[in-house]
């Protein structure tokens, strides 16, 4: 099957979560209720894709419950195919909570998890998706899935088996966790995978902890791609935006200048959306144009979800005035 008639645009799978937070900037320690949402990278970036237009699938494994249940409804009332998540009927089984304390400066924002023995922490190999696989254009992983335990670790490199029998392309965030693994143990777990993505996704102080690659973006991106053998390599730059680098050339794009700041948690996930459309449609420019005013727009959205509209995406990227509309 030619990647162009595949079923789906692109894949994904990895442990979403309800995430708990006090309302407004109360501190956790003082809260009588708490905001729940859902919050996942691989789930955050399916419905960011979602809602440009791409046809998308993410599956995981849920526990058979009313949490499970409720993190499955969010993800695939915004338009994402769930249908291959995995129910876990196993008495005692259990959703991943992460419970967020908001700061502003100079009080910045505190994650706490509770997602030790989850569901998702248990998929194996053998429960991987071959099928959404095969039937997909791309395939996107992160490095949070592998840190949540050895079965994980071993479902991503099952997965990543299966797209290279299929054919099918790989993108894969970094996405280094502290609270998870430790900078030895992520280079470890996560440098084997490296020479079999196309796309990589790494933020530049990532680089440099994890992998010791220092430099500019568009060295560390040179770098990834020589000494790894990935066909593209992006990377992020905090305030000074993105840069990637292909077999075309170095890209770059600036980052956008920020109001104020609703919830910056989940930017990254809208940002590898942008790129990934671009990516699919042969532009790598285009992806980090896109993906940077998705990033921004995420920073105005409560919650880990971009639930822009594509009109919304489309006058971000071309820099409209914001405003109201009447």
């Amino acid at each position: 099957m030619t990647l162009a008639k595949r079923e789906y645009d692109v894949v994904t799978f990895g442990e979403t979560m309800l995430r708990l937070s006090a309302p407004g900037f109360e501190r956790l320690e003082e809260a009588v209720s708490l905001d729940v949402r859902i919050g996942g990278s691989e789930s955050n970036t399916a419905v960011a894709l979602a809602r440009l237009g791409l046809k998308v699938g993410w599956w995981s494994k849920l526990p058979a419950n009313p949490m499970g249940r409720r993190i499955e409804n969010e993800i695939r009332r915004w338009g994402v195919d769930t249908s291959g998540v995995l129910w876990d009927e196993t008495p005692g089984a259990r959703a991943g909570l992460y419970f967020l304390d908001f700061g502003v400066a100079p009080r910045g924002i505190d994650v706490y998890y509770d997602r030790a023995a989850s569901s998702a922490s248990r998929i194996t190999a053998q429960e991987v998706d071959a099928d959404l696989i095969a039937n997909a254009r791309l395939l996107h992983l992160s490095g949070i899935t592998p840190a949540l335990s050895p079965y994980a670790a071993k479902a991503v490199v099952r997965a990543l088996d299966i797209a290279k029998e299929a054919g099918t392309r790989v993108s894969f965030d970094v996405n280094y966790r502290a609270k998870l693994w430790s900078p030895e143990e992520a280079r470890r777990g996560l440098e084997p995978l490296l020479p079999r993505i196309d796309v990589l996704l790494c933020p530049l102080s990532d680089a440099e902890v994890l992998f010791g690659i220092t430099g500019s973006g568009p060295d560390v991106a040179r770098r990834f791609r020589a000494d790894y053998g990935v066909r593209a390599a992006v990377i992020t730059c905090g305030g000074d935006g993105a840069v990637a680098c292909d077999d075309d050339g170095d890209w770059a794009a600036t980052p956008f200048a920020l109001g104020q700041i609703v919830d910056r948690v989940g930017a990254g996930d809208a940002f590898n959306a942008g790129v990934l459309m671009g990516y699919l449609q042969g532009d790598l420019k285009l992806g980090l144009e896109y993906g940077t005013a998705m990033a921004a727009l995420k920073h105005t959205i409560p919650g880990d979800l971009l639930l822009s509209t594509r009109a919304e995406i489309e006058a971000a990227h071309s820099r409209s005035h914001s405003g109201i509309r009447r």
